[in-house]
């Protein structure tokens, strides 16, 4: 068998007052709630797709647009 003890006191035999320790510190408070901590819902397969689609058109456009920039420097180069 195997036996530990703790004290806590002051190491006199006999005191005239109660050991009592410092109470302990505040609980800290919780995080408030906010969009950043807040967990949502995932999303379904069909939200997923229409958001993967317009991804996909929005990237497109952006392609053409850059293309159709780099035809008009061209021309402008060119020209002069």
């Amino acid at each position: 068998r195997k036996f530990e003890n703790v004290y806590f006191g002051w190491g006199h035999k006999y005191s005239p007052e109660n050991y009592s320790p410092s109470s302990a510190p505040p609980v800290q408070a919780e995080y408030a709630s906010g969009p950043d901590i807040t967990e949502v819902d995932d999303p379904t397969v069909e939200e997923e797709q229409a958001l993967r689609a317009a991804l996909e058109e929005r990237l497109a456009a952006a392609e053409e647009a850059e293309e159709e920039e780099e035809e008009e420097e061209e021309e402008d180069d060119d020209d002069n």
